[in-house]
């Protein structure tokens, strides 16, 4: 994912801005970091279009209500993962996540995989907000089209004997199944038994209704929606891959767990969450 002024990582970190500005005890998630990354006049534009439900109106509300469920279920996840004893976090195309920089766990390695053009808008954003750079946090710069993530991942200090959590957040729709495949099976073959990898997805059923908005913005940043699984086909299609399927979770569950009843909170049905780990050997 190569940075840009118009992306789907600041389109994600917008989000988070966004209910950064609610109160407090309202928050679905919280990222201080958020409004680096985020345009504050697009900022305001977009406030402006939730608060008047042209948002809804389009298509977008329910994907910008996922992005905030999926910030706070994959930073749960994280947190149960450590308290069992996972000592890496790998970030799998991080984009403008900030996780490494709010976690309070100076015994804790946090690799970032990305593009290094994202990384050095990154790090540009962040020069003056996070200093110094948390010493346990290792760039690592892939281009995904050309670099061999395994041995990147190896050069940066990446353990495969230590309990991991992978996170691939927001990557997995953008990506062909050559590209899926491949970067399953790197984390299946080079991983602790106890590792574990967690993604969002989308239905193959719901690319043809998907919001004409969100497909024009999508293909405006060059970010065009690849793949998805079926429904009810995910354990089908990662078991011979190397993985069992321990989680799976959509929108309207999360809704229920994080979101207060009296909050209007539109979700789509098209999208989940899963969490995998790879077979014992």
């Amino acid at each position: 994912m190569k940075g840009s002024a118009m992306s789907t990582a600041r389109g994600v970190a917008l989000v988070r801005a966004l209910e950064m500005q609610r109160p407090e005890a309202e928050r679905i998630s919280s990222d201080p970091y958020a409004t680096r990354f985020a345009d504050p006049l697009l900022l305001r534009l977009t406030r402006l279009t939730i608060a008047s439900g042209v948002s809804s109106l389009v298509g977008i509300e329910p994907m910008i209500n996922f992005a905030l469920l999926r910030e706070r279920y994959v930073d749960d996840i994280m947190r149960n993962e450590l308290t069992a004893g996972a000592g890496q976090i790998v970030v799998l195309g991080a984009g403008f996540d900030t996780r490494a920089y709010r976690l309070d766990r100076p015994d804790v390695v946090v690799f970032e995989v990305d593009h290094p053009d994202t990384q050095a808008d990154k790090r540009g954003a962040l020069a003056d907000v996070v200093v110094p750079f948390p010493a346990t946090v290792r760039f690592v710069p892939v281009d995904f089209d050309i670099d061999d993530l395994d041995e990147r991942l190896t050069a940066a200090g990446y353990d495969p004997a230590r309990r991991t959590v992978f996170v691939w957040q927001g990557v997995i729709p953008y990506l062909t199944q050559t590209g899926v495949d491949h970067t399953l099976a790197v984390v299946a073959r080079n991983t602790h038994p106890q590792s574990l990898l967690v993604f969002d997805y989308g239905y193959v059923e719901t690319k043809v209704r998907m919001s004409w908005f969100v497909r024009l913005y999508t293909g405006l940043v060059r970010e065009r929606m690849l793949f998805g699984f079926p429904r009810g086909g995910l354990a089908a299609y990662l078991g011979p891959r190397g993985f069992d399927v321990v989680g799976n979770v959509e929108c309207a569950e999360l809704r229920d767990r994080y979101v207060p009843a009296a909050r209007r909170f539109p979700v789509t049905a098209g999208v989940a969450i899963a969490t995998v780990r790879a077979h014992r050997q």
